[in-house]
């Protein structure tokens, strides 16, 4: 099915012990205030486009290219040629998508409290849906074209073979696929269906206000995710932690109402969508888009129902080792064996550089020109999104943001994400187009 990439609209990767440089590590700053936070543990956003004014001409472009596409409509039918014609155009605005959605998104998720960028971020997604709208005859239309005619075109046209796993999904899924005017009246609730999410975004990350605790040293701190973790991993005094974890929680819970409503909100979208698409349960509408069968899903909850036993027998030896007389969910984080070792950015560059040696020169060399500079967004700020991500741009490579706090967690964070980061690096330099979204 030819449709908006999902992962952009929602929202839309040595066997040695590690050697480090000679460079002095930095220490995490103390500033919330972006600007005030040196350059090279912030985003370059101009490799993807040099100014919003080229931005806005890439928009324009996309659009026309869009109106294109959808004048394409009633000639799939014509021939193999017809078909490949639509996946290259659909191809052309999926690679101008990438940047034209990433430019605001990524400026959006390090100050969500700037309404002029997350105006222009709510444009790009009144573009898409409305190319949703207008495209809504696509998938219908294409599978007039019967299945066994279908696999011929590929067969005698190369150029349609790196289309055979979408264009094939698209038959897979066919009794879930509306008639063209059943398609265009669901695109109408595209962006509604996006509002669960970006309710959830302004209540947690944009008008949340975390408090301030003053902990058993004196010392007091402004509970921020990145700090409450922090002292939930490195803090070995139970009360501090409880103190945290109370106090942390209690922010949330001032609006736990409003939470309800948005996750009630959630569910309702998927009951909608499973409805309207003819699938018997939200569980099956929500895995039948990667082949996932229910049982993958169902055995695992079950699984992990009836083996809860190893994990309350670790969680009775972590009391042990700790020397505690009541256990806590905020007691999970911190290490049995005690270690006051900090883990600066700088230096946790070199470490997560040294332990991918094994995959060979080149790829540490690809590794280590994507950790030196513009693409990792390192550390806390006020307004900037909470977690850890990788985001891909088509043409680009990927961006990956953090708030990294010198914790251990923080370095594992970062070479997990640093791994989809590289995925990306060697996807996008290996697959075409329409087969590079993993």
């Amino acid at each position: 099915m030819i449709r908006i990439n999902a992962g952009l609209f929602s929202g839309l990767l040595a066997a040695a012990m590690p050697m480090f440089t000679t460079h002095t590590a930095s220490a995490k700053p103390e500033t919330r205030n972006r600007a005030e936070i040196p350059a090279q543990y912030r985003w370059d956003f101009t490799a993807i486009y040099a100014d919003w004014a080229a931005w806005d001409a890439a928009m324009k472009d996309m659009e026309g290219k869009m109106d294109a596409f959808a004048a394409l409509k009633g000639t799939l039918s014509s021939g193999p040629d017809a078909v490949l014609k639509a996946y290259r155009a659909f191809d052309e605005i999926g690679m101008l998508q990438y940047k034209v959605y990433r430019y605001p998104q990524l400026q959006r998720d390090v100050d969500t409290r700037n309404q002029e960028i997350a105006g222009k971020f709510q444009r790009v997604g009144a573009v898409f849906a409305k190319f949703g709208t207008s495209t809504a005859w696509f998938t219908p239309e294409l599978l007039t074209i019967p299945q066994a005619t279908m696999e011929r075109w590929i067969a005698e046209t190369p150029a349609l073979e790196a289309y055979r796993y979408g264009i094939m999904d698209n038959y897979r899924q066919q009794a879930h696929v509306l008639d063209e005017k059943g398609e265009r009246l669901l695109s109408y609730a595209t962006r509604l269906a996006q509002t669960p999410a970006s309710t959830y975004q302004e209540l947690s990350t944009s008008d949340i206000r975390f408090p301030k605790i003053k902990l058993s040293d004196g010392k007091e701190i402004t509970l921020s995710p990145g700090v409450y973790q922090s002292v939930l991993a490195t803090n070995y005094n139970q009360a501090d932690r409880a103190q945290a974890f109370t106090a942390y929680l209690k922010t949330f819970a001032a609006t736990e109402n409003t939470y309800a409503a948005i996750y009630n909100g959630v569910m309702q979208r998927g009951w909608f969508t499973a409805q309207a698409r003819n699938y018997p349960t939200t569980l099956d509408a929500s895995l039948d888009g990667n082949a996932i069968p229910t049982d993958v899903v169902k055995t695992l909850v079950e699984t992990v129902r009836k083996g809860t036993a190893p994990l309350q027998r670790y969680m009775k030896l972590r009391k042990k080792l700790l020397g505690l007389d009541t256990y806590h969910p905020y007691d999970g984080s911190i290490p049995v064996f005690r270690s006051d070792k900090t883990y600066p950015y700088d230096e946790a560059k070199d470490l997560v550089i040294s332990s991918v040696a094994p995959l060979g020169n080149d790829y540490v060399a690809q590794y280590r020109q994507f950790v030196s500079g513009g693409r990792i967004d390192v550390y806390e700020n006020d307004g900037k999104r909470s977690g850890a991500y990788n985001a891909g741009v088509y043409g680009v490579g990927p961006y990956l943001m953090l708030n990294y706090n010198d914790t251990l967690d923080a370095v594992f964070t970062f070479a997990h994400e640093a791994g989809h980061a590289m995925h990306t690096v060697l996807s996008y330099a290996n697959q075409p187009f329409v087969t590079s979204a993993y």
